[in-house]
């Protein structure tokens, strides 16, 4: 290949690259708005500028190109095993792991609000899916997973527990409804010791 040939092809790339970054990199008269608008009003903008005729396709594909090799991976296993179920209905059950299935607080006044979450990674080969969630106490599940949870992914089931009118050590249980092998469901316990924050009244007088 002589350098003729070589120099030609070197300045189609080097104007190839240019133009495909021109495209990529936001345009100026939008990026100080983009500075001030919060997720929340980006979602809103995007969804407009659909109506407005953006191609989601492209959309989809600029948004891959910018994860690295790793979430591109990521991207793909949703795609087949979640969009597309390329595996069996018949087949789609998980297994999934706790970081901890008991947590403990230890010594906590009486009306204390406690707030915490259990950690659960996908450890089996399909998406893990929540139904539902039901506690077996005064607690009040704030989030839980949305989305089905890709195999070797981790999400939070956040939880807040009322102490209020409880006193001595108290083990609630939260049940998960989801489709892990082999019941569906799985319990987790939250334990603590609850102080009274006024000794009790002595009924006999003395």
């Amino acid at each position: 290949m002589n350098i003729l040939v070589r120099l030609t092809i070197a300045t189609f790339c080097l104007f190839f690259a240019a133009a495909l970054s021109a495209q990529t990199v936001p345009i100026g008269e939008l990026r100080p708005y983009l500075d001030s608008l919060s997720v929340t009003q980006k979602v809103d903008l995007l969804d407009y500028m659909r109506q407005l005729g953006v191609s989601i396709d492209r959309e989809v594909v600029h948004s891959y190109q910018e994860l690295d090799k790793n979430k591109q991976a990521r991207a793909l296993q949703y795609i087949r095993l979640n969009l597309l179920g390329q595996t069996p209905a018949s087949d789609d059950r998980t297994t999934v792991r706790f970081k901890r299935d008991t947590l403990h607080f230890g010594q906590v006044w009486e009306g204390e609000i406690i707030l915490d979450s259990f950690l659960v990674t996908n450890t089996g080969a399909r998406p893990y899916t929540v139904q539902d969630v039901k506690a077996t106490c005064d607690c009040t599940v704030l989030r839980r997973p949305e989305r089905p949870i890709m195999p070797g992914e981790t999400a939070a089931i956040r939880v807040e527990f009322d102490t209020k009118g409880k006193i001595g050590i108290t083990t609630p249980g939260v049940v998960i409804y989801d489709n892990t092998k082999p019941n569906g469901r799985q319990i987790v316990y939250l334990q603590a010791e609850i102080i009274p924050r006024s000794k009790p009244k002595n009924t006999m007088g003395n």
